[in-house]
Order: C-alpha cells, then structure tokens, then sequence
C-alpha cells in the first residue's frame, strides 16, 4: 500500500549491504528513492533492480567536495525535494593506531564525518525552508567505545555523533528537522 504522502529519499552508500536493505525497503513501501554510490557502473545490475523499482540511482563521491556540496543543490533546483537524507556511506580500516597512516585516517574521517556533514549543510537549508526534513546518520557503538583495531573509524563515528548532530538545531528556535543516528 503506497503512503498517502511519500517521501523522497536520499541514501549514501548502495552498493552493498544497509544502504541497499534500506534502498529495497523504500521502494517496498512505496516512497521515492534516490540512491547513491562513488560508482554505479560497479554494480550494474543493483543499479538497474532499483531503477526498474521506481528508483533512481545517481554516482555521488562523498569524499568530493565540490559534487557533495552541489548535489543536493542539483536535485532541489530539478525539483527534487529531499525529505530523508540516510548518511549510510563508509568503510572502516581495522588495524591499530599506531600501524594506521595520517593518510588513512583522514580518509576515513573525510567518508564517516566530513562527507556527511557536507551532506546535511547542503540539505538543510531546504528542509528548513520546507520546516520538515529527517537527517539520519548511521553510526556505530564503535563511536562510544571503540576497540583497539577500531580507533581511527572509533574516532570519526563519534566525531558525526556529538558535535555535528548535537549542534544541529543550535538557533533555539522550534524546527521542524528530525535527527536520528543508528547505532
């Protein structure tokens, strides 16, 4: 049964695992989906079973600065307005600090936070005009205590955790944008 009102939503990270659960489940319950990876002509056939569901698939690099800041500019311009934004891409490196690179932690701080905010400064300008939006960010109990081989993604999921979700709606006033984080 289609929702009286749909929602359209935006998800990071499709290609495999709970961005692609998610993704069926939107279209199973009948609302819009936009779903995203770094490179849709990976995965052909994912990318085709949503599109042929009602779906659109796009390419989004959330480590790109200039396409993850100008995309959700794109699709509100096109008159795509995004309801539900889900922060679902990442990728963890298992090992200890000490044997993890400068270079490996800033990519994974650029994937799990970085990227991600990005995302929501772009998008909540519209929600907030709209006064309705939900930002769900996927997490991890890692971000709460993480595990020796887990200190560098430990260290960017609770960075997207505190400051960014918990200084959202800093101007005081009642809004209307839902925040969520999955743990």
């Amino acid at each position: 049964m289609a929702p009286k009102h749909p929602l359209t939503f935006l998800i990071t990270g499709c290609s495999s695992g709970l961005g692609l659960t998610l993704s069926r489940i939107v279209l199973a319950h009948g609302h819009h989906l936009i779903a995203t990876s770094r490179k849709p002509s990976r995965t052909p056939d994912l990318v085709a079973e949503i599109e042929a569901a009602g779906g659109k698939w796009l390419a989004l690099d959330v480590d790109d600065p200039v396409a993850s800041s100008s995309f959700t500019e794109d699709l509100e311009k096109k008159g795509t307005h995004i309801d539900v934004l889900v922060n679902n891409a990442g990728f963890s490196i298992h090992a200890p600090v000490e044997t993890t690179s400068e270079e490996e932690l800033r990519a994974m701080m650029e994937t799990l936070y970085f990227g991600p905010a990005r995302l929501i400064r772009s998008v909540l300008p519209y929600m907030r005009k709209r006064k309705f939006g939900v930002v769900v960010n996927m997490s991890s109990g890692a971000g709460l205590e993480g595990f020796e081989s887990t200190g560098g993604y430990a260290s960017a999921k609770a960075a997207l955790d505190g400051e960014l979700m918990t200084k959202l709606n800093v101007s005081g006033k009642k809004e209307e944008i839902d925040q969520l984080t999955g743990k």
